[in-house]
């Protein structure tokens, strides 16, 4: 029986891919750096080793990776993400339904706890989260199955008591090794591969109907 949802984050609850991915575009170019959006695809989904994997030869011999890092952080200080402006159609409404109908809710993201409180917060939907567990807590993320099993412990539910919400590849192989049951936020932009979940869904409001079939 199902009792708890559990919800990625970025490309699931905020269309964020796409903005952080403009963004950083953005400031290679204005650093003289010969990059393209095709070189950033990688980078959805993943997670910070991801990340160096992808930007450290891009900037090798123009800046160090610690400035740009501080070049990115001044960009964003003076230019916040407008959070509201990129959540998905019809979150707080499957939310709301979700938590009406009994099931406890969470989240699992690679990001970092104070981003992800951000999010919530200034999208006004934080008071639907019990848990929130981070990339930041753990030595490894997705696709390591260990956030979703952790968790399910907060909550005292056994994985296959939940379902978690996802989009990239990393996070659908995480809930399946977690032994979850796995819906996929369908996006054809990032080349994922989102064969493995159980569902594919284009729009969150979709849950509800898995939820009366399943449960």
């Amino acid at each position: 029986m199902i009792k708890a949802i559990i919800f990625d984050m970025d490309g699931v609850l905020i269309d964020s891919e796409p903005y952080y991915q403009d963004v950083l575009l953005h400031l290679l170019h204005s650093l003289e750096i010969n990059a393209t959006a095709n070189d950033l695809i990688p980078l959805a989904g993943g997670t910070t080793k991801h990340h160096d994997q992808v930007i450290n030869p891009l900037i090798q011999g123009v800046i160090s990776r610690e400035d740009f890092n501080h070049y990115i952080d001044s960009y964003y200080l003076h230019h916040p993400v407008p959070y509201p402006k990129i959540l998905f159609p019809h979150v707080k409404e499957i939310l709301e339904w979700i938590k009406n109908h009994g099931y406890r809710i969470a989240i699992a993201s690679s990001s970092k706890k104070y981003e992800i409180q951000n999010v919530l917060e200034l999208c006004n939907i934080e008071n639907y989260f019990e848990i929130i567990m981070s990339g930041d807590m753990f030595q490894e993320s997705k696709p390591n199955p260990e956030i979703y099993i952790t968790c399910a412990e907060k909550l005292n539910l056994n994985p296959n008591e939940c379902i978690a919400i996802e989009d990239s590849e990393y996070g659908i192989t995480a809930a399946k090794s977690a032994n979850m049951t796995c819906i996929a936020k369908r996006d054809l932009r990032f080349q994922y591969n989102q064969n493995n979940a159980d569902y594919l869904i284009d729009d969150l409001i979709e849950i509800q109907k898995i939820l009366e079939v399943i449960t």
